[in-house]
């Protein structure tokens, strides 16, 4: 008689190995209540005692066949329950808040695992899923935190790259002006972008529903990062500043004020010209010098003027220069060392080697000035000309005393001006004698 109820156990067991079974509990009570009622009719005539305690441990012997079949079908509902909740939790989270969705979720996908496990209720025992239900929440956590901090990333990251568009060529392109206004400008940008983005990613993450401390940290993380976009801004210029001052110095010297070239005619004050432009690359290295994302003042600007400009100056002997050089050291007065990019011993350096490397510019533009002004004087000297007046007053008679003589003078003078006309002598002259 037991033989087909074993069967059906048999297909059971199978079902549950591989999937969720609905209907399980039902199905195993009632095949249960089979096997136990066909051997209450088969013991009806032995001993009350012995029956009932034969009959407690048959009913013991099922329950622990049963009980890993139960097992593995609250395995397949936990599993079926959190892939659910997965696919359900990524949706709502596009349309709801993370929180709501995360608690709503949560609690939807809790009720499901309890129906399920309600369904899987075998009536002659009562075996608690409560652990299983247990790991399915610890699962369903650790979901959602992994899912937050996916989240909360991909919203740093987003906000962190508007703010290095935002800042990076603005930044570059104040470093390159380099002026008095330059670090207070990039000051009030980085301030105005920063809160920018730091509200903005305030409103974004306002439905995670964050502690106070965790939300400040990325917060503070984002403020952070554009203070790090203008700092590694200033270090890639400060790196290149000896091609950018000499960059400066070429559009300033060899530029008029409408940025036309230079034409050398004589006229110009080259050493007014040369003046004007080391003092812009001058100011060029002095913005450079430091990063100054502070309003503490420094006196980086006042020193490289004394050191590079003054003691230049006639009449200071080398002694007093190197006993009172102001750029004999490492560090900037009332610059900490971290802000540094560029250090006193560097700049006097770098100022030597522009100096040096713009030398050739301002030689070939005197050359030029003077061979411009030796062209554009055909007249030989007053003295010369008062030497052919006297030397010459005696042949200045006879030509005068002969017609001929002027005849032969006039067709020579024709001869001379048509070849120098068809010759284009003048232009040639002023490439050099």
């Amino acid at each position: 008689p037991l033989l087909q109820p074993m069967r059906e156990w048999q297909q059971f067991e199978e079902a549950v190995q591989s999937d969720y079974v609905p209907g399980f509990g039902k199905k195993i009570s009632s095949l249960l209540d089979r096997c136990l009622s066909e051997y209450d009719m088969e013991a009806i005539y032995f001993d009350e005692g012995v029956r009932t305690s034969k009959r407690h441990q048959l009913e013991s012997k099922l329950l622990q066949l049963v009980n890993p079949a139960y097992q593995s079908l609250l395995g397949h509902l936990r599993t079926r329950t959190l892939e659910a909740f997965k696919e359900s939790f990524d949706k709502a989270v596009e349309k709801e808040g993370f929180a709501v969705a995360a608690r709503d979720s949560t609690q939807i996908f809790l009720e499901k695992f309890d129906k399920g496990s309600e369904d899987a209720t075998i009536q002659q025992v009562n075996w608690d899923p409560s652990k299983v239900k247990d790991k399915l929440k610890r699962d369903i956590e650790a979901h959602v935190v992994s899912v937050r901090a996916t989240k909360l990333s991909e919203l740093c990251a987003t906000y962190e790259g508007k703010l290095t568009k935002a800042l990076a060529e603005p930044v570059e392109a104040l470093l390159d002006s380099a002026s008095e206004d330059t670090w207070p400008a990039i000051r009030k940008l980085l301030q105005r972008e920063t809160t920018a983005a730091v509200s903005g990613l305030e409103s974004a993450i306002s439905t995670f529903e964050l502690d106070e401390a965790t939300e400040k940290e990325l917060l503070l993380r984002l403020e952070n990062h554009g203070r790090s976009v203008v700092e590694s801004k200033a270090r890639e210029e400060a790196a290149r500043i000896l091609i950018r001052m000499k960059d400066r110095f070429s559009t300033l010297f060899s530029r008029d004020a409408d940025s036309m070239p230079r034409v050398w005619t004589g006229k110009e004050d080259i050493k007014a010209i040369t003046k004007t432009a080391r003092s812009a690359s001058m100011k060029l290295l002095s913005t450079m010098a430091a990063i100054r994302l502070e309003e503490d003042g420094d006196n980086i600007d006042t020193t490289l003027s004394l050191a590079l400009v003054d003691a230049a100056r006639p009449g200071t002997t080398d002694r007093s220069i190197q006993s009172l050089d102001p750029l004999a050291s490492s560090s900037w007065e009332r610059v900490p060392e971290e802000r540094t990019l560029i250090s006193p011993v560097q700049c006097k350096s770098l100022w030597r080697q522009f100096k040096a490397e713009t030398e050739y510019t301002v030689t070939q533009a005197i050359a030029a000035q003077e061979a411009n002004k030796r062209n554009n004087n055909w007249l030989p000297p007053p003295w010369a000309l008062a030497a052919m007046a006297v030397l010459g007053f005696n042949e200045f008679m006879t030509l005068l005393r002969n017609p001929f003589y002027l005849a032969v003078m006039f067709v020579v003078f024709l001869v001379g001006k048509a070849m120098w006309v068809q010759l284009d002598i003048a232009n040639e002259f002023r490439n050099g004698f």
